[in-house]
């Protein structure tokens, strides 16, 4: 019969060495707890009383069956009045010192990356956009570079586009792009991320130079 609830796990030596805990079907987790045991992964406590007395010792009891929303709260309550031994922390629902197996470890580390983008890990429209410019400007970057270029851009020694010519842009036309600028939102992640693509543009020209 499934039963939710608190349920104890009690040293019959040592009477005041206990272990509290919830569970939706407590007889499941009766039965997980023995598997840990025996596989060496319980927390250190209850797994070094377990080693030196057998599984013979504990002594496991419900005290109180309750509704699932109620579980830890109600768990938290029994902790504290109890102050059990053989709990490593004394929060309800936590799992420390519970040692996962390899297999485990490997289940859970592809449940995070197969869900990275429910667990947070996205950026923002604007912030997608600010790295495809970086990218590409890397890319041109790439592409300008030959043997024999310490500037990075393939025109050394020759003289800059630039040079000689004065307004470029009219009066007019720089107007009009300050004003397009002025109360646009650069997110700070954006700032940090093409603020990381110059300090390396820079760097790969500090690099070409000292070769």
């Amino acid at each position: 019969m499934k039963i939710s609830g608190i349920y104890k796990i009690e040293s019959k030596l040592k009477p005041e060495r206990c272990y509290i805990g919830s569970a939706v079907d407590i007889s499941k987790r009766w039965r997980s707890h023995l598997i840990l045991l025996r596989k060496n992964q319980h927390n250190k406590k209850i797994q070094n009383h377990f080693n030196k007395y057998n599984e013979t010792d504990l002594r496991f009891s419900i005290l109180l069956g309750c509704e699932k929303k109620d579980l830890i709260k109600t768990e938290q309550y029994f902790i504290d009045s109890y102050n059990p031994w053989f709990n490593v922390c004394k929060i309800a629902g936590s799992t420390l010192g519970i040692k996962a197996s390899d297999e485990t470890k490997k289940l859970m580390s592809e449940q995070r990356i197969g869900n990275k983008h429910s667990l947070g890990y996205h950026h923002s429209e604007e912030t997608k956009q600010g790295m495809s410019r970086d990218r590409l400007g890397k890319k041109k970057l790439d592409k300008t570079k030959y043997k024999g270029n310490t500037n990075g851009c393939g025109n050394k020694g020759k003289p800059s586009w630039r040079k000689g010519k004065v307004g470029i842009c009219s009066e007019e036309t720089r107007r009009k792009t300050s004003k397009k600028l002025i109360g646009r939102f650069v997110s700070e992640e954006t700032r940090q991320i093409r603020s990381e693509s110059m300090k390396l543009v820079w760097a790969k020209k500090k690099l070409n130079k000292a070769g």
